[in-house]
């Protein structure tokens, strides 16, 4: 689960930038996004869902080295600034 905080000016840049240039990227690499939802008071809450912690490792090398992941943060610093905190939590099934 990824927790992000946006700016005031910065929620609608953010899930522009989210949708056009970051999903596609995990999305080809096996990551499933369960949910991504906008609370009240400005986060951004994010639920992926992966087999276990080596997949979830395997995946994001994966993304990390791919060109077009690249390309987005290259593109990401011609943005105003969208995020003040990022917090990122692992969790495992109970069921």
């Amino acid at each position: 689960m990824r927790i992000y905080r946006t700016t005031v000016d910065g929620a609608a840049v953010f899930h522009e930038f989210f949708r056009t240039w970051l999903l596609p990227v995990q999305l080809r690499h096996g990551a499933r996004l369960v949910g991504r939802w906008e609370t009240e008071d400005g986060r951004v809450v994010a639920v992926w869902e992966y087999d276990d912690r080596a997949a979830y490792d395997r995946i994001q090398a994966a993304v990390s080295r791919d060109p077009d992941a690249r390309r987005a943060q290259e593109h990401r610093r011609s943005l105003p600034v969208m995020l003040t905190e990022q917090e990122e939590t692992f969790m495992r099934s109970t069921l």
